[in-house]
């Protein structure tokens, strides 16, 4: 006769993800986009006291069916759901699973939460617990991934708008006597950027400054009026040190900013290209842009002369 036997333990995961809890959380309430790391359900109807069923396994071996019931929802909060796991016809643990999603400087602390009776010795805490770990962790990854397909789709917008590129176009350029090496330096590190950014009169507060396709750019631009401006923006392409691609999001207005960095004889062309959605959100700007664009290479000057006399001394 079989020794039936029930193990009660729980475990804890955390994991820290670069996104907002809104879009880690959409990642759990969303079939299409939980089906992408966790798979796909069979039923799966996100509400409290809905119902969420999925089947999976090796091919050719056992099914593992994942019955679960939502017992409470707070968007953007938590998720509290009981859950069954049967192998084949075998039940082999029942559980309470809590997913907390708390607001951190990095985007989203996720606190992953199981509380769980395993059966007869066909599976343990331990097990669920690396089987868990990994389901989490194909979560980051897949939330990467609808963030630069987001990324290349929006940028794409902007580049293939049916209106002609010229007239959409915001460009200034300006040889700078040091090599593009230096040049680069003084956009790819923060300390040096934050110093000459902007038009004449303006300081910044940076919070994020991640360099690297995809990577997030966010900072606060103080006015000389007093009035601070919100800026995102997100880096699309780098290419050292030839060339920054930056999608700015805005809040005031939407572009993409090319930047390249031309060799001429020891000395560096800088070229600065706008590329706006529409003539019309060009020509919002077009009358201040040009002058501004000035004033922040006149800035740029500035902070290279320091930079070329710290070199030397």
């Amino acid at each position: 006769m079989k020794k039936h036997f029930a193990t009660h333990d729980t475990f804890v995961i955390e994991k820290v993800y670069n996104f907002t809890p809104e879009m880690v959380f959409a990642a759990w309430a969303d079939p299409e986009l939980k089906a992408k790391w966790f798979t796909e359900a069979e039923e799966f109807d996100f509400r409290e006291g809905g119902q969420e069923i999925n089947h999976g396994g090796p091919p050719g071996g056992p099914v593992y069916t994942f019955k679960a019931h939502y017992q409470e929802i707070i968007p953007d909060h938590r998720i509290v759901y009981s859950y069954t796991m049967d192998l084949d016809e075998t039940r082999i643990s029942v559980s309470v699973a809590t997913v907390e999603f708390k607001q951190i400087d990095e985007g989203t602390h996720l606190i992953f939460t199981e509380q769980g009776v395993f059966l007869d010795g066909h599976d343990t805490a331990t097990v669920r617990e690396h089987g868990t770990s990994i389901l989490l962790d194909q979560l980051g990854e897949q939330l990467k991934n609808n963030q630069e397909l987001r990324v290349s789709s929006e940028v794409s917008k902007i580049i293939n708008s049916p209106e002609p590129i010229s007239d959409r176009e915001i460009v200034n350029t300006r040889i700078f006597n040091v090599p593009r090496e230096i040049m680069f330096k003084a956009f790819s590190d923060p300390n040096h950027l934050e110093k000459w950014w902007g038009p004449e009169g303006f300081t910044n507060t940076f919070h994020e400054f991640d360099m690297r396709p995809n990577g997030i750019w966010c900072f606060i631009m103080h006015g000389p009026n007093g009035v601070d401006y919100e800026n995102k923006s997100i880096f699309s392409e780098i290419i050292e040190p030839e060339k920054i691609v930056i999608h700015h999001l805005g809040p005031i207005h939407e572009f993409l900013l090319t930047i390249t960095f031309a060799e001429k004889e020891g000395k560096t062309e800088l070229i600065w290209q706008m590329l706006h959605k529409s003539v019309k959100e060009c020509e919002k700007v077009r009358s201040f842009c040009y002058k501004a664009n000035e004033q922040n290479f006149d800035r740029l000057e500035a902070e290279l002369t320091k930079m070329v006399s710290r070199r030397k001394h």
